[in-house]
């Protein structure tokens, strides 16, 4: 944790690591079939796709198996692995529980959706409790993102971006 943190949340996605990781499984599994008996082609080309695409979702895994919640003074902070986002106190507008049911969104990880006509850049880690900022500015005007302790986030976000403690 960052000197400067005031509050930090790690989720763990076993769901969309492990789905990604058996898939990754899959690919290496496939490689090795193919060196050693060749039953799918003569070609190196299909066992180096099987390979890259092995280590692809093997990554992939990696990337996904912890959604990341930080907030500093400056700032918070969501995202998974290298999709990781900083969304300024300035550009925060209001924030609240998200009540958007949980399949609303199609699955975990990052999702783009489509919620009361606007686009909605989801950070989730099913099935659990969201927290919604709305943003003044960049290309999404909302995100949501899992979290365990909804109402702490909440509480900690309108204090840092300015707001009244009222519902927002």
């Amino acid at each position: 944790m960052r000197t400067d943190t005031i509050y930090e949340e790690s989720i763990v996605s076993k769901g969309t690591a492990g789905a990604f990781a058996v898939i990754a499984a899959v690919m290496f599994f496939l490689t090795a079939y193919q060196l050693i008996s060749s039953p799918l082609s003569e070609s190196i080309a299909l066992t180096a796709i099987f390979l890259v695409l092995g280590a692809v979702f093997l990554d992939l895994a990696r990337n996904f198996y912890r959604l990341l919640i930080r907030v500093t003074p400056a700032e918070i902070t969501v995202g998974f692995g290298l999709f990781r986002h900083r969304y300024p106190w300035h550009t925060v507008q209001s924030c609240r529980v998200d009540e958007t049911p949980t399949p609303g969104y199609g699955g975990w990880a990052i999702r783009l959706s489509k919620v009361d006509g606007g686009r909605r850049l989801v950070y989730s880690v099913m099935p659990g409790p969201r927290v919604e900022l709305s943003l003044a500015t960049g290309r999404f005007r909302e995100i949501a993102f899992s979290t365990r302790n909804p109402e702490e986030v909440t509480r900690i976000v309108r204090k840092h971006a300015g707001m009244r403690g009222g519902a927002m």
